[in-house]
């Protein structure tokens, strides 16, 4: 098998393998709850928090639109599934709420109504551009968490809900199950957006994302293919935020403050903005340094309860050294070796990093018009 083949291939199948079999090792290498433990807080809520995260790979990659609301849009997804999961009551304010359905009819109504919210966030946002559009998401997101924080009588104010089961019942009471639901979860919106952004659609998303304005010059709906990117977005994150629910059993406004939405955006830098896989990679390390933070020491400065300290730390330290992410830097420490070893080619060629994350094409030099994030207007062609 030569390297692009081992690349394209046998990585990800590796991974995947390794993925299924995790929650099955623990047991050998931990006691009852330390192995419940990993599986649920490490695992379930690293492939959980890489779908949200996802999401906003998907939209700064293939969109060039660096959205700050995917948080709420999971937050939304994850109080639509317990308005209709909860059974019918009368709240403190004499409101009736809760529709008693099922979970699963209950997870598709929150998906609908996120992807929704979603076209409805991008209706807004989409015509603008840069600092703006940062903020605008920003905005959003922020009311969003003001309006459950302050309104009793439909979303329950700071308390919220509480007994939301899930399709595989309470997760620490069967963690494998539930783990693998997040697992099957996660690669269906992993390999369904890969498999979107090469439909004609797909490459409709990533032409608007290049050059707008010659997109717009050759008859394109730009704004509304815009909105299509944030619909779907939202719908990747309704999908971690109906998970998330289900893995705590309840929700309130803290899912949704603003620590949440800069959470999310830390965990797509430090995994890679321009890697679909770099979300779960992203949203493991940063549980690991969440959950370990308090052993780390340095001189004599634990770092108990400063994990913001810690975090801020190490999100230094992977833009200044790899401002790709690590995704990109095993990339290119990859590529380095192949190259020795006489698999890759010495010549270097511009060529899209979200293809070549995928091993379509090798991944050499990255040229800045395939950046995403950059301004409006006609983009250079790469010479071949």
């Amino acid at each position: 098998m030569t390297a692009t083949a081992a690349r394209r291939w046998g990585l990800p199948l590796a991974g995947v393998t390794l993925l299924v079999v995790y929650p099955l090792i623990l047991p050998a290498l931990f006691n009852a709850n330390q192995a419940r433990y990993w599986t649920l807080s490490i695992g379930s809520q690293s492939l959980i928090l890489g779908i949200v995260a996802l999401s906003l790979v998907f939209m700064s990659g293939y969109g060039g639109m660096v959205s700050l609301a995917q948080a709420a849009l999971a937050g939304f997804a994850a109080y639509a599934v317990a308005l209709a999961s909860l059974l019918p009551s009368t709240n403190a304010t004499g409101a009736t709420i809760g529709l008693g359905l099922p979970a699963i009819p209950s997870a598709i109504i929150a998906l609908v109504l996120a992807t929704l919210a979603g076209a409805l966030v991008g209706a807004i946002a989409s015509r603008s551009s840069g600092i703006y559009f940062l903020m605008l998401t920003l905005a959003l997101a922020v009311g969003f968490f003001y309006v459950v924080l302050q309104n009793y009588e439909f979303f329950g104010g700071h308390i919220g809900f509480a007994g939301i089961v899930g399709p595989t019942g309470q997760p620490r009471q069967n963690p494998i199950a539930f783990y693998y639901m997040c697992l099957v979860v996660a690669i269906g919106a992993y390999l369904g957006l890969r498999y979107l952004v090469r439909t004609q659609l797909g490459l409709t998303f990533q032409g608007i994302r290049d050059n707008p304005r010659r997109m717009r010059a050759l008859g394109y709906r730009v704004t509304l293919h815009r909105v299509a990117i944030f619909a779907l977005g939202g719908f990747v994150a309704g999908l971690s935020g109906v998970l998330g629910v289900w893995y705590r059993g309840n929700i309130s406004p803290g899912v949704v403050d603003l620590s949440r939405t800069i959470d999310v955006l830390i965990i797509a830098v430090i995994g890679g903005l321009g890697y679909p896989i770099g979300a779960f990679v992203g949203a493991f390390f940063f549980l690991i340094i969440d959950i370990f933070a308090s052993s780390v020491k340095v001189f004599g400065f634990s770092f108990d309860e400063r994990f913001n300290t810690l975090i801020g730390l190490g999100f230094v330290v992977v833009v200044l050294v790899a401002p790709d992410g690590l995704v990109g830097l095993a990339n290119r420490l990859w590529l380095s070796v192949a190259r020795r070893l006489g698999h890759a080619p010495s010549a270097p060629r511009a060529v899209d990093p979200l293809a070549a994350e995928a091993g379509v094409v090798p991944v050499i030099e990255i040229a800045s018009h395939d950046l995403p994030g950059r301004p409006e207007g006609d983009t250079p062609t790469p010479s071949p």
